[in-house]
């Protein structure tokens, strides 16, 4: 009997063992399972993170530029729109708005912060945001009543009146290669609107120059202040453009593929491509800025070119072609003065 409630014991004891083992190597894959999910999550994490600074070291030229590409089929965009101009102005800037709020509510979210603050502007975010409204609405209704090419064109002069007004209105020196590199671009643009500058394209021609202008002001705003939070500035702007288009719209009059173009120009071309914009702004003078912009006339007229068969004269190809190559020129030298600014701090 004692003998049998030893084995009992043993065998008690051995299937204990047996458990003991089977739950440690049962925790021992539960950890090994938890620490690659958390490894993994870990390196998912890392990419993110990683990408979002090698953006946010990319050099302020290189994020400029890759603004301008995704406004670039703005111009083509608004051309396919059938509706009326104010219509179109509206949803437009209707469609951004809510676009900028998502993306405002959404930053607010993670730092933390209570719905009013994520979207209440500043003063200075006010003054930026009249600037970009003021963009946003008379680049269209330029658009809209006169030639792309000219519109283009007219928006061009933006380096030469940021240059103007970084100088004399914010105290912003400029390197003499952007002053040259300004005026030589002028000059070739001006060639591209020549005998269409006037006549029933006047209007049009009138409000692109006031679109120069309001962004000129942007850039230097954004670049001379560093706190201002470029998001909140820009659905100020937007939010209040839209409701200065209410009084003339006729909102439900929009048909077809117009929604499509309106939806793409609202909740992409226009956020997007001034949020690298005006990342590159903060990094570099706006009068550079503005000169890196020089290619969505370029781009925009080629667009406009291809898909609506609106084709440039000879004198925009010749001009374009002097564009293109002194923004090439203007950029290999900043390129290489950048170089020698950081190995003399290096020293």
């Amino acid at each position: 009997m004692r003998r049998a409630e030893q084995g009992f014991q043993i065998i008690e004891k051995f299937e204990f063992a047996i458990d003991a083992k089977a739950l440690h190597n049962c925790m021992l894959n539960i950890m090994r399972s938890e620490c690659r999910f958390w490894q993994k999550h870990s390196r998912k994490k890392a990419a993110f993170m990683s990408f979002g600074d090698r953006l946010n070291n990319l050099h302020g030229g290189w994020l400029a530029l890759l603004g301008v590409l995704i406004i670039s089929p703005d111009v083509m965009l608004i051309r396919l729109i059938k509706a009326d101009d104010i219509t179109a102005t509206f949803w437009r800037l209707a469609f951004l708005t809510t676009a900028l709020l998502l993306i405002a509510l959404w930053r607010g979210a993670r730092r933390g912060d209570s719905v009013v603050a994520s979207v209440l502007p500043g003063k200075y975010e006010l003054l930026t945001g009249m600037f970009y409204g003021g963009t946003c609405a008379l680049f269209i209704l330029s658009v809209r009543n006169t030639d792309a090419a000219n519109t283009l064109v007219i928006i061009s002069a933006t380096p030469l009146l940021a240059g103007l007004m970084g100088v004399f209105v914010f105290k912003r020196a400029q390197p003499m290669r952007t002053w040259v590199a300004s005026v030589v671009v002028v000059v070739a643009l001006v060639g591209i609107v020549g005998a269409g500058f006037g006549g029933e394209n006047a209007l049009g021609d009138l409000l692109a120059l006031c679109a120069a202008f309001c962004m000129a002001g942007f850039f230097n705003v954004l670049g001379a202040r560093a706190e201002i939070d470029a998001v909140k500035a820009m659905l100020f702007g937007a939010c209040m453009s839209t409701l200065a288009m209410v009084p003339g719209a006729h909102p439900t009059e929009v048909y077809g593929l117009d929604w499509v173009w309106l939806l793409m120009l609202g909740f992409w071309v226009l956020p997007v491509s001034f949020l690298f914009i005006s990342a590159g702004a903060r990094k570099i003078p706006a009068a550079e800025v503005g000169l890196i912009m020089l290619n969505e006339a370029i781009l925009g007229s080629f667009l406009v070119w291809v898909v609506i068969h609106e084709v440039p004269s000879n004198t925009t190809l010749i001009c374009g072609a002097v564009v293109i190559t002194t923004l090439v020129v203007h950029s290999i030298l900043g390129m290489r003065a950048g170089r020698r600014l950081r190995a003399t701090a290096a020293q």
